[in-house]
């Protein structure tokens, strides 16, 4: 008959991390040379989570294992008769964390490239820089990793390729990226201010693993150089793949709902419909009055104030981002025609209302259907504000107003004869 021994082993858990208290109960004759028989089950208990019962088998013998693990908040590490560091929570929490860091490549560093990479970096993403102007020192200065080489820049595989160059050498520079050398799963993204044109000369050159984004935030250094909140942010998510594959674009488009933009979501023909009657004429009118070289006066009023910002907003951008507004916007020629139409129309209106207040004062011995007509314009003008009898009293007392108002009522009268005049002399596009 074989005598049987029951042996009870109190230990605690050399790991710091799991705060247990273990309690083996051997039964058996030999050193247990034990196999494990059934998995670990756990189920909530309270404020504690128990696991139950291990069954071991050997050789005449069974060991069952009991354990209660203190329920924790956050990451809990589970580990069998293994001691772990004492920072390896620490750790594995710090790897969970940098799942939603990206690796940003930005190809064109300059002041748009820049302004977004303090942005990015700031919020704990790795940001690498590509281009072909040194830009190291400021690199430096913003945290950027910099590179002069394209090769170097791809084999530090980023997730995201950022293309901040300017509208006309976008096609140069994405056909001279060697992107054999970037992963397959490489997110490429343009922050450009037209759309169907970067769309379409991505899904022309880029391989059709890689996916696209196009973007294009409504703002820039100037009028983004404060808070970012509530400015707009289109995009269209023109090839991102569904699941673990949009990991990259929508971790970078959080990026800037972090920073409180107003996210739209458009297709890029929308875009581009949009920005010619909104950017592009914004534009044509700023540069416009810049060539007026306006200056501000001690009576300035508000809307005056609006027209010296809108220079001051233009004038910072280059004329090479103007003509590619215009020249990879399909929309932008209809609307310079229709702004052109716009002021021929105003100007024959204001002149056709001085060439019937002059024609009264040089005629007076017309009939009475040109007077009652001469009647209905002026009625209109002092509808719209303007002073009849003033008018007439300055052509009046001016000794000289035949002479000094001939050219305009010449003006007035081709006018008259041919609208379309001015009209007919601006290009056709």
């Amino acid at each position: 008959m074989v005598a049987t021994r029951v042996m009870e082993v109190l230990t605690s858990t050399p790991s710091a991390h799991s705060g247990m208290t273990q309690k083996n109960v051997v039964v058996g004759c030999r050193t247990p040379d034990v196999r494990q028989a059934d998995s670990a089950v756990y189920k909530l208990r309270g404020e504690f989570r128990e696991q139950q019962s291990q069954l071991f088998i050997g050789n005449n013998y069974r060991v069952r294992v009991r354990r209660s693990l203190l329920q924790r908040s956050g990451l809990d590490v589970r580990a069998i008769d293994a001691a772990q560091p004492f920072d390896y929570e620490s750790v594995r929490l710090q790897e969970l964390q940098n799942k939603n860091k990206l690796k940003v490549g930005i190809v064109g560093f300059g002041n748009f490239g820049q302004f977004l990479a303090a942005r990015i970096v700031k919020q704990g993403h790795r940001v690498l820089a590509y281009s072909r102007t040194d830009y190291s020192e400021k690199a430096q200065e913003l945290g950027v990793a910099y590179f002069r080489d394209a090769d170097d820049f791809c084999e530090e595989h980023p997730e995201v390729v950022l293309l901040c160059t300017s509208i006309l050498s976008t096609e140069a520079v994405l056909q001279s990226l060697p992107t054999q050398r970037l992963k397959r799963h490489t997110l490429f993204v343009d922050v450009l201010s037209v759309k169907e044109f970067p769309k379409n000369l991505f899904l022309q050159v880029l391989p059709p693993e890689f996916d696209i984004l196009c973007t294009h935030p409504m703002f820039g250094p100037e009028s983004g150089k404060g808070s970012w909140n509530e400015l707009p942010f289109v995009y269209d998510k023109v090839r991102v793949r569904k699941g673990r594959r949009s990991r990259a674009a929508d971790i970078f488009l959080d990026i800037f709902a972090k920073e409180g933009c107003r996210m739209v979501e458009m297709t890029c023909a929308e875009h581009d419909r949009y920005a010619a009657g909104s950017q592009f004429i914004t534009h044509t009118v700023g540069r416009v009055l810049g060539k007026l070289a306006l200056q501000s006066t001690p009576i300035n009023t508000k809307g005056y104030e609006t027209l010296l910002g809108l220079v001051e907003n233009t004038a910072g951008d280059s004329f090479e981002l103007y003509y590619g507004l215009f020249m990879y916007n399909p929309n932008a020629t209809e609307e310079l025609d229709r702004l052109e139409l716009a002021f021929d129309s105003t100007k024959r209106q204001l002149f056709g209302q001085l060439h019937d207040v002059l024609r009264k004062q040089l005629f007076p011995g017309d009939g009475a259907e040109k007077a009652s007509s001469s009647q209905g314009s002026l009625d209109t003008s002092s509808k719209n504000g303007s002073s009849t009898n003033g008018g007439t009293r300055i052509v009046s007392n001016v000794d000289t107003a035949p002479p000094v108002f001939e050219s305009v009522l010449i003006k007035s009268v081709e006018l008259e004869k041919d609208p379309d005049s001015i009209s007919s002399k601006s290009p056709k596009h």
